[in-house]
């Protein structure tokens, strides 16, 4: 049934005629697991040495995920290059694995399950390398490799698939009371769409077969395993692995799929198929229940979505009520449950760490999220520990305290090379915010904070384009060095010093495109608010020069902070007068920051969309906005329909440099409004 779909080699002539024994595999597999945790744990050197010497394809996957966490962290491409060979020899290990298997089937040393077919845990060690390696290959700077990767994903796609209609056709038997061992691959010939496709042979996919059409999945959700660990349907460690491991896989596939910008939308005609963010998370959610390494995989990729993703977008689908309706929007008390419990298995990981205090700044608590990550305890994982320090970067940006920000991404440059131009950058324009701050009561001190934002901003542009991403410049390099070219070119037309051209306050300006507005108390937008104001006070003596581009910054980024304190009317109508009423040539040009018109379309969508009745009802807001609307003047269906107007435009707007950092919002905006009107849809 899986002879074809994999690019593995050929299995040897020793390895076709040796049968596997059941007992030795599940040594193997529990041996490589308890070894393969270890980096959870923050332990990598207990994972390598646990998992070297040893040659089964269990052994070989761990030592894969070991280095594909590190990768994955760290953005490193040596590390990257060694995660990728590291996932080949899995592959291959497993496609020989599985051969053998298949060729002992009848031997009563082979394990037999009743859910899976023979073999079944070795396909999904090829899933699992395919997936992995498609993300490396996604992140390479190589276009050609990024394209490769596309390709691995729809293997790993096929093959998760048909694991999971292999629960569908057991959970189908065990509910029709036939708990005779059912055959898998029958429920599969003869089925049109997705059987067809399955038959292809997908190691000799060429490029030019990506146009055959989209294929989607078949199987219900609620016809697969949801049973937890200690159902008795879970009789072998082998078969536990290869649930948690396929529901993993498969949700994190079609999670990452369903999050994918506009911008990116043509290269997902060579997957040939659809996310779909529901499904995933449960897949997800079931995954996290084992207490093995897929379950805690799943475990840290449900956190980081949450408290990450979900955190950064401003419209998502509203919660809805019932067991699984959490699902759709933010739900605190399961993740702080799934944190607990993660932390309680992994003691000493600082990974698990960093997500506590992503979940306070989730949850508006960013004095506390900061101070987490303020400690002397480091991790001997130095991506982790990269990590920690960003993400205490990015909180002590929110919530204003420019000296410790500004040291936390110098720290950030020395541990990580990933985006250096903009640690630089960030480090820089805190030390403008303090040099603004003391100008007029320490001129002195405020001199040597102008002198350290010059060095920074100087230093910043260099770094600049020595990565990559799937070929292209990272959005932020590009942002950079436009930026400071701005301000030099200004700086020489005003004849003033660059720290007196720089405009609008740029850490405001980074917050909003951080989107750390959402994470803040009233009283820290209070204060975002209060700092935007200098640019139209006496303090600045360069206002009046200002033209209608950088004013347009100034009222959008206030217009973000209204919405934030759910002052809406103040917030549409800035973005209607002082936005949508300049010509769109405002903002093009050399040295123009092009994105303000599309993401100001966004910011009116997000208006209208938390103006909604039922956001208001779950969310709260300030006493002047508790109240429900009234629906003979703003019915909720004419508010989602102009969020989706507005939201359409800047979805279908032309290129523009944050374009991919937005198109996730617009993306996961279009799919809330889209299932609002499918839940309304008698009503409209």
């Amino acid at each position: 049934m899986f002879g074809g779909w994999f690019g593995g080699k050929k299995p040897s002539p020793n390895g076709s005629t040796q049968s596997l024994d059941a007992s030795s595999e599940l040594q193997d597999l529990e041996d490589a697991i308890k070894a393969a945790e270890l980096i959870l744990n923050d332990d990598v050197d207990g994972a390598e040495e646990g998992l070297s010497g040893r040659n089964s394809s269990f052994h070989l996957i761990g030592r894969a995920v070991v280095m594909f966490i590190r990768a994955t962290l760290g953005f490193e491409q040596d590390i990257m290059r060694q995660a990728a060979d590291r996932l080949n020899d899995a592959e291959n290990k497993a496609y020989n694995d599985q051969q053998r298997a298949k060729n002992h089937s009848q031997s009563p040393d082979t394990y037999h399950s009743e859910i899976y077919e023979p073999g079944t845990e070795f396909v999904l060690i090829q899933a699992m390398a395919q997936l992995m390696c498609a993300v490396v290959g996604v992140l390479n700077e190589s276009l050609t490799e990024s394209i490769k990767g596309f390709y691995k994903l729809r293997k790993a796609y096929f093959a998760l698939d048909a694991v999971l209609k292999m629960e569908e056709k057991f959970m189908q038997s065990r509910q029709a009371g036939v708990m005779n061992k059912p055959s898998p691959a029958a429920s599969l010939k003869g089925e049109k769409g997705i059987a067809v496709n399955v038959s292809e042979d997908l190691s000799n996919l060429k490029v030019n077969d990506a146009g055959t059409g989209p294929v989607s999945s078949s199987t219900s959700t609620s016809e697969l395993i949801n049973h937890d660990p200690e159902s008795d349907i879970f009789k072998n460690q082998i078969d536990v692995f290869v649930h948690s491991g396929a529901n993993f896989c498969y949700g994190v596939l079609l999670l990452l799929i369903s999050m994918v910008p506009p911008a990116f939308h043509r290269l997902l005609s060579i997957v040939g198929f659809h996310g779909d963010k529901d499904r995933a998370l449960k897949l997800l959610w079931q995954a996290s229940k084992f207490h093995n390494l897929p379950g805690a995989i799943a475990a840290l990729t449900l956190l980081g979505y949450y408290n990450a993703f979900v955190r950064y977008c401003d419209i998502m689908p509203d919660a809805v009520p019932g067991k699984d309706g959490d699902i759709q929007g933010y739900p605190q008390e399961r993740l702080e449950a799934l944190l607990t419990r993660m932390r309680q298995r992994f003691p000493k990981s600082q990974l698990w760490l960093l997500e506590e205090s992503r979940m306070h700044g989730a949850n508006h608590r960013l004095d506390v999220a900061l101070q987490i990550l303020c400690t002397e305890e480091h991790s001997p994982l130095k991506q982790v520990e990269a990590l920690k320090v960003f993400e205490k970067s990015l909180n002590a940006l929110y919530i204003h305290k420019y000296k410790l920000c500004a040291e936390a991404f110098v720290e950030c440059a020395d541990l990580n090379s990933w985006s250096r131009s903009l640690y630089y950058y960030i480090a820089g324009t805190c030390h403008i915010s303090l040099y603004r701050e003391l100008a007029a009561t320490d001129p002195k001190k405020a001199d040597e904070h102008a002198q350290t934002a010059v060095n920074l901003l100087h230093k910043a542009p260099k770094f600049a384009g020595t990565k990559k991403f799937m070929a292209r410049q990272l959005p932020f390099d590009l942002f950079v060095v436009r930026k400071i070219a701005k301000w030099e070119a200004r700086a020489k037309e005003w004849n003033v010093p660059l720290v007196d051209a720089v405009g609008v306050d740029p850490v405001e300006e980074m917050i909003f495109l951080w989107n750390g507005h959402s994470r803040m108390t009233q009283a820290q937008l209070e204060e975002s608010m209060a700092r935007l104001s200098w640019s139209e006070s006496d303090a600045n003596r360069t206002w009046a020069r200002e033209g209608a581009e950088e004013k347009g910054i100034y009222q959008l980024l206030r217009a973000a902070v209204l919405r934030s304190m759910r002052r809406h009317e103040e917030a549409k109508e800035i973005i209607q007068t002082s936005i949508f009423t300049l010509d769109r040539s405002t903002f093009k040009g050399r040295h123009k920051d092009d994105w303000v018109y599309p993401v100001a379309h966004f910011e009116m969508a997000a208006n209208l969309w938390m103006e909604r009745p039922t956001y208001i009802a779950q969310h709260g807001g300030p006493a002047s906005q508790k109240q429900k609307p009234d629906d003979s003047e703003h019915p909720e269906k004419e508010l989602v329909r102009e969020c989706k107007e507005n939201l359409q435009k800047a979805a279908h707007w032309e290129s523009y440099e944050q374009e991919a950092r937005f198109g996730l919002k617009v993306t996961a905006a279009l799919e809330a409004v889209a299932k609002w009107e499918s839940q309304h849809s008698t009503t409209l």
